[in-house]
């Protein structure tokens, strides 16, 4: 079941960002096409947080550049993803 999400904007558009336990196929993420209405991005729940991290990265730039090379969006989404860990993010549990 999923739980309510956040409205997230990206480069003017608006999707929900929800966490579910369970995706299509097994996936980490899936992101609605930037014209699809009611768009969502949707993260599985219970990953480790650099590999959550990273997912959300990288659904996000697809939400920003659903043209993007897959390949691209994979790298740039695990090397941020690093780099933030290294600058100490870490998830923040809302209350």
């Amino acid at each position: 079941m999923a739980k309510h999400g956040i409205i997230v904007t990206i480069l003017g558009k608006q999707w929900e960002l929800i966490f579910k336990r369970k995706l299509e196929d097994n996936h980490c993420g899936e992101c609605d096409s930037p014209d699809t209405a009611r768009k969502q991005i949707r993260i599985r729940s219970g990953m480790r947080e650099e590999l959550e991290l990273d997912t959300i990265l990288h659904e996000l730039l697809h939400a920003a550049g659903w043209h993007i090379d897959e390949v691209f969006v994979e790298q740039f989404a695990t090397d941020a993803a690093k780099v933030l860990k290294r600058l100490g993010w870490t998830k923040r549990e809302d209350s």
